[in-house]
């Protein structure tokens, strides 16, 4: 098992490459502006389930201490930049990618900063979930799910602001 200090140094290594390192469950995201060293790949690859730990806890801290980061506009201008070439590179219009781009760091500062509802209630109506069938979000919200989709509406405009 690679040393605390060894997957602090990986992770500072992604960064000092002007790069990103991040988790989508047990998936770590990379992305550059440059292709990373092959020999970085290969040791991301190898310590691959200390950098889900490190990657999970620090966010974890930082929601439960209400220091989510990052709080810096140049954070978000770099993601969205580096998102924005991701997209460009596999062959998508500038229109698109700058779309794309947008709406995945909208869905990350929801998941940052966004209203969350107890898991029983319904995000949309409020009222209990129960055993019906529901949509569950990236930001731990859910709605009810049935034919009409009332719920998924309001949330939605409760999640854009619209009220």
């Amino acid at each position: 098992m690679a040393a605390t200090s060894s997957v602090a140094d990986l992770i500072a290594s992604v960064r000092k490459a002007g790069g990103t390192i991040c988790t989508d469950g047990d998936i770590i995201e990379l992305a550059a502006p440059v292709p990373l060293p092959p020999d970085l790949v290969a040791r991301i690859r190898q310590a691959k389930p200390e950098i889900l730990v490190a990657l999970s806890t620090r966010n974890d801290l930082a929601f439960k201490s209400g220091k989510a980061e990052p709080e810096d506009g140049a954070w978000w201008r770099r993601e969205f930049t580096i998102l924005s070439l991701r997209w460009l590179v596999a062959g998508r219009s500038k229109e698109e990618t700058e779309q794309l781009a947008f709406n995945r760091l909208v869905v990350e500062w929801h998941k940052r900063h966004g209203e969350r509802v107890p898991r029983h209630q319904c995000a949309g109506c409020g009222a209990p979930i129960g055993d019906v069938a529901s949509l569950d979000f990236q930001d731990g919200n859910r709605v009810h799910f049935d034919a009409r989709l009332d719920c998924l509406g309001r949330y939605g405009k409760r999640w854009r602001g619209w009220r």
